[in-house]
């Protein structure tokens, strides 16, 4: 890269886009669309004996969890958003997809762990932090990562996905979104609270990664979000994995933390 790795890092800090880089593809039928991780998602869910289930999604999952409750409704008691978006994923992938770039980041542990701290979790230690980077230097892994980055529908509409059904259009809902991590991550929370104006919004005090940093506070959150859900609401569709299911849900917000 002509301008050098450290403008690449300037500017994906200032922006989370990698420069140089073509803006993201249109979501492909590869093994990592949506419609294919859904239909792995309801195989297991199938297997396993667990429908209906409480469907918690968390950064890039959204647009595949969307294809699974349009789906298979039934199947679906309630969803819960964690900081969860098609538009700006947490991780940077596409850096992956930069060839010097990319395999200097899984080489340096100290590197990896910068970027990690920069766009997902600004308390992961570096342990934890080596631990994935050494899933993503796998064979295959760095590839894997970076396809299913190009595979994402950069495009969905999270409004348009809420009002494609009955079954949808009912389903309870939470959001949970970071209100310390920053000004702009905030602002991406109001556009969901306009997208999902009944969900039940709460702002909590971890980062883009709060199953690292405030995973007590998340997972009080969702349990008594279920555990309040009405006695129908619970029991709807436990029997058709292939009938629709959605969520309804009552406004509420806390304050973000500046």
């Amino acid at each position: 890269m002509d301008r050098g790795i450290f403008h690449a890092f300037e500017h994906l800090v200032e922006t989370g886009e990698v420069p140089f880089q073509e803006t993201a593809p249109e979501p492909s039928r590869s093994f990592y669309a949506a419609s294919e991780a859904a239909a792995a998602v309801a195989r297991a869910v199938d297997a396993l004996g667990l429908a209906p289930v409480h469907l918690v999604l968390h950064d890039s999952a959204l647009a595949a969890g969307a294809a699974f409750v349009s789906a298979n409704p039934a199947a679906v008691q309630s969803v819960t958003l964690i900081d969860a978006t098609t538009t700006l994923p947490a991780f940077p992938a596409a850096v992956l997809g930069v060839p010097a770039l990319g395999r200097l980041v899984l080489r340096v542990p100290a590197l990896f762990k910068g970027l990690v701290r920069l766009s997902c979790a600004r308390g992961m230690d570096a342990e934890e932090a080596d631990a994935h980077r050494a899933a993503v230097r796998g064979q295959g892994k760095r590839d894997a990562v970076f396809e299913a980055w190009k595979a994402m529908n950069h495009s969905f509409d999270l409004r348009e996905w809420r009002s494609s059904s009955e079954e949808v259009k009912r389903l309870p809902m939470m959001v949970l979104w970071s209100g310390s991590w920053s000004d702009m991550w905030i602002d991406e929370g109001k556009k969901v609270t306009k997208a999902l104006p009944d969900a039940k919004f709460i702002y909590h005090y971890g980062g883009r990664w709060p199953q690292v940093d405030a995973y007590e506070e998340i997972s009080k959150l969702i349990a008594e979000f279920v555990t309040m859900l009405p006695t129908t609401a619970t029991e709807h569709g436990s029997e058709n994995m292939d009938q629709s299911s959605g969520e309804s849900a009552d406004a509420h917000s806390d304050h973000p933390v500046s």
